[in-house]
Order: structure tokens, then sequence, then C-alpha cells
């Protein structure tokens, strides 16, 4: 089961949804050195975290696993993940 699991609802359509995703993904990139890679809607996070998030026509889905050291601070990172969400999505 994943340690962080959102939904954030959209009226974007899927294509504009799925391109402001991946530019918010990029800017948590610079400041966290995520990587991973787009495989259709679905990113897969490697490192240093382990997740996907799943854009559909109406949803932004995102379940991250994660280590032993950031569930220490789970409530700042899913706190962060969800205003970057709300952000990148209105």
């Amino acid at each position: 089961m994943a340690d962080i699991r959102l939904t954030h609802d959209h009226t974007l359509g899927k294509e504009t949804a799925r391109k402001k995703a991946a530019e918010a993904l990029a800017r948590v990139k610079g400041r966290t050195g995520l990587d991973g890679t787009w495989d259709g809607d679905v990113f897969t996070a490697a490192k240093p975290v382990k997740g996907t998030l799943q854009v559909t026509d109406t949803t932004v889905r995102v379940e991250i696993d994660l280590g032993f050291a950031l569930r220490l601070i789970k409530g700042t990172i899913e706190a962060a993940l969800k205003n970057e969400l709300r952000a990148a999505l209105k």
C-alpha cells in the first residue's frame, strides 16, 4: 500500500492536464532530484521516491511509497504535493 495517495479532480481534459502535470513534475524535479519516466499518461518515479502519477480525463492520481527517512516528513511532502497539484491544475 502506498504511503501517500492523492486524487485531484480537474476539468482541463486529459491532454492539458498531462501537460500541466509534466510542468509541475519538472519544477519538483529541480527542487528534489525526482527521477522517473512517462509512459503514455502515467509517470513512474524511481527516486528519491517510488510511485506513479496517472492522468485521466477528470483526475490526476498520485501514489507514492516513501523510504523510511522520508516517512518522518510525510505530512510535509503530502501538503506540498497537494499544493503543487492545485496550482498546476487550476
